[in-house]
C-alpha cells in the first residue's frame, strides 16, 4: 500500500468544494463528498492503476473520475501524490498539475 500526500493545491480543491456544497446544498452532502474522497484515495493507494493515464499533463499523472470531479494523482517513491481534485465540467487542459 502507498501512503497518502495531498498537495496544497489538491487541498484546496477540496476545501473550495466542500464549501460550495455547503453553502450552496446541505452540509451532510458536503460531508459526504469528503468521505467519499478520502474513501476513493485509499482505494487508489492500494490500487494505483486503476486511474487512466494522462500523459500530456506529466510524466506519470493519472486520473480518476469520482461522480463529478476528477482525481489527478501519481505516484513518487511509495506515495500516491493526489495533484489535483477538479469538476469534471471544467477544462481540465488548462488546469495546472505541477
Amino acid at each position: 500500500m502507498l501512503t497518502l500526500e495531498i498537495t496544497d493545491r489538491a487541498e484546496a480543491d477540496i476545501e473550495e468544494i466542500y464549501l460550495y456544497i455547503a453553502l450552496e446544498s446541505y452540509q451532510s452532502y458536503a460531508e459526504s463528498f469528503l468521505s467519499k474522497a478520502f474513501k476513493t484515495f485509499d482505494l487508489l493507494c492500494n490500487n494505483p492503476n486503476m486511474g487512466t493515464e494522462r500523459t500530456r499533463s506529466g510524466e506519470g499523472v493519472r486520473f480518476y473520475p469520482m461522480d463529478k470531479v476528477n482525481i489527478f494523482y501519481r505516484v513518487i517513491n511509495k506515495r500516491l501524490q493526489i495533484l489535483r481534485v477538479h469538476h469534471s465540467a471544467l477544462d481540465s487542459n488548462r488546469l495546472r498539475l505541477h
